[in-house]
């Protein structure tokens, strides 16, 4: 339990729990529970999605998706996507693309691609269809949740301190076999074949961006976990979407 209330702590703007503090080792429980608290999130942006064409059309209910979809993590992701665009577009060195990361402040650059990835998520909620179009919504959080997950445990992080050091240290093959396990319930679930077919795409995407990142910078950092958040969220709308249409 002391997991899955840190999972929900970190990841958005809930309450975790009366009293409840993280300590040693429960990075490493809530890392498990990652999947499901992205599903939490995608099933509440599904409701917003329901309510929103119930009294409007698509691209009213995809607005507002998009708009419940950062407040109920506090900005966390997108913030850490335009942080990481400004650094590695900046072309400086891994010193100068740490340090422009660690800036409050946000570039052009960092704006642009904030805006970019926010624009294609809306059209993609707006173009989804059908009496099933809601299990995507719902599969793309808990996706990039899973895709955070095996970063982690794959990766180095890039710097020696932080809350992404320590979860980095505290995660081990266990916790990311044990997310993984509710990850491929959670979007088996949901899409079936297809969702399975879209956990291999998530992860596919997090080790080609955790990839890059570590040949830039020597390792991952705390904003780079946010944009692989949001990159992954947005390839499971587009490639989901796409697959509802086949199947319908």
């Amino acid at each position: 339990m002391r997991g899955l209330l840190t999972a929900v702590g970190f990841l958005t703007i809930a309450p975790a729990g009366a009293g409840h503090r993280p300590r040693g080792g429960d990075f490493g429980r809530a890392a498990v529970w990652f999947p499901v608290v992205g599903l939490f999130v995608g099933l509440a942006l599904a409701g917003v999605d329901w309510c929103g064409r119930a009294l409007w059309d698509p691209y009213v209910a995809a607005a507002l998706v998009l708009g419940a979809g950062v407040a109920a993590t506090g900005g966390l992701h997108i913030d850490g996507l335009m942080d990481t665009a400004d650094a590695f577009f900046s072309r400086r060195s891994r010193e100068r693309m740490l340090e422009i990361m660690r800036d409050p402040r946000c570039g052009a650059l960092g704006v642009a691609a904030g805006v970019c990835v926010l624009a294609a998520k809306f059209a993609a909620y707006g173009h989804l269809s059908g009496p099933d179009h809601w299990r995507v919504i719902a599969a793309a959080p808990a996706a990039g949740r899973l895709a955070l997950v095996v970063a982690v445990g794959v990766f180095a992080y890039a710097r020696e301190q932080g809350i992404g050091a320590q979860m980095t240290n505290e995660v081990s093959t266990r916790h990311v076999m044990g997310a993984l396990i509710l990850g491929i319930g959670v979007m088996a679930a949901l899409l079936g074949v297809g969702g399975l077919c879209l956990i291999g795409l998530a992860i596919a995407v997090a080790l080609a961006l955790g990839g890059y990142a570590s040949w830039r910078l020597g390792g991952l950092t705390g904003d780079v976990y946010g944009a692989l958040n949001e990159l992954v969220e947005l390839a499971v709308l587009l490639v989901g979407g796409f697959l509802l249409t086949q199947n319908s």
